[in-house]
């Protein structure tokens, strides 16, 4: 492959957090579509710490940018002190897309006008699109980020100390994510009504978090209530492989996210790949996978974003999830698990026609189609 590409992607192909996520999802899609990529490592992680994604992406990285395109998986925060690595003359000569996350309805005025250095803005799903397009003159393109799970090994419910036969549920995020936006004690609220009313169900709930101080109080009250649960719950904190994880989303019977707004929600998009029902708050970014159809939507209502609870919270509001709707949700499917299994037919059928790697890939090389021809 030749030292000066087409296209490069920009962002961290090794780093186990939701933009390296986001980033590696946009690599695999391109792959998909056998559109030849190189990849600049912004911050030149450590690669052995998973020797899979080295094997993967180490090959084809490349020490700057290309002179044509450059694809930036970067949100706004880190533009400048990426762009402070990068070769100027080759940033000024390319054509820039940038593709951010961002999670709430409002899109930074201070942020947006950097995004305005590049050419042209990707938005993971219609949610981040209506956000921002308002916020900048610059096109805004709707690209849906691609979920494909793939798992190298089977690994059950006993490796996970998940019961055997009990209706399982799990929810998973990073404490630096937001633990207020992540919401994790609405799940524990829906779960401990269900358990509440079913005292004699088989029960386990799965919270997997990382992140953060473990001594902070949020996390100290989190785990403490998950203790109160006893061997109906369990805080599952130790460092997953991406393939641990695939398995763990495995072996639950559904994977529950009463988010108060999200960007694009992977967690929910790879259970629904892996044909596990997924239960989600209706609003924001899942909305772009999630439907009636293939998932179950918890009603809500909007409320104000809390003035320490997130970057940029004036004026903002997100979802305040109906935590008995979604006791009542869990308890019929833990009741009809002939639907249970249907559901997560749809969901995986849904995700495959629509979200594999090859459909992003493809909506992606249409995009770069466009411009090559009016290059």
């Amino acid at each position: 492959m030749s030292d000066t590409p087409d296209l490069c992607v920009v962002g961290h192909p090794f780093a186990p957090i939701g933009m390296g996520t986001h980033g590696r999802a946009a690599i695999r899609a391109l792959d998909a579509a056998r559109v030849p990529v190189r990849v600049v490592d912004v911050y030149g992680m450590d690669r052995r710490r998973d020797a899979g994604l080295e094997a993967e992406f180490a090959p084809r990285l490349a020490a700057g940018l290309s002179p044509k395109m450059n694809l930036f998986c970067i949100n706004a925060d880190e533009v400048e002190p990426t762009l402070n690595r990068m070769e100027t003359a080759a940033f000024e000569s390319a054509y820039n897309i940038i593709y951010p996350a961002w999670e709430l309805a409002k899109y930074p005025e201070p942020w947006a006008r950097i995004l305005e250095r590049f050419d042209e803005v990707w938005a993971p799903s219609a949610f981040v699109r209506d956000a921002i397009a308002p916020a900048l003159d610059r096109p805004v393109q709707h690209m849906p980020l691609s979920v494909e799970p793939r798992l190298g090994s089977f690994l059950g419910r006993r490796y996970f100390a998940i019961p055997e036969h009990a209706f399982a549920i799990l929810f998973s995020f990073d404490f630096s994510s937001y633990a207020q936006r992540k919401n994790p004690d609405a799940v524990l609220d829906a779960f401990e009504r269900l358990a509440a009313r079913r005292p004699e169900a088989a029960l386990h709930c799965v919270i997997k978090f990382k992140g953060g101080d473990p001594e902070h109080p949020t996390a100290k009250a989190l785990t403490a209530r998950i203790a109160a649960l006893g061997g109906r719950a369990q805080a599952l904190t130790r460092p997953l492989t991406d393939d641990e994880m695939g398995n763990l989303m495995r072996s639950v019977d559904a994977f529950v996210s009463l988010q108060r707004s999200e960007g694009f929600g992977f967690g929910m998009a790879e259970a629904m790949a892996l044909g596990r029902a997924a239960v989600a708050t209706g609003y924001s970014g899942n909305l772009d996978f999630m439907t009636r159809e293939t998932s179950r939507l918890v009603d809500h209502q909007l409320i104000p974003v809390g003035p320490d609870d997130y970057p940029y919270p004036d004026g903002q509001v997100w979802a305040d999830p109906d935590i008995g709707q979604a006791c009542d949700i869990l308890e019929r499917l833990m009741d009809d698990p002939a639907e249970l299994r249907a559901l997560g037919g749809r969901a995986r059928r849904h995700m495959r026609t629509h979200f594999s790697y090859r459909a992003g890939g493809l909506r992606y090389a249409a995009r770069l189609a466009e411009l090559a021809a009016r290059a």
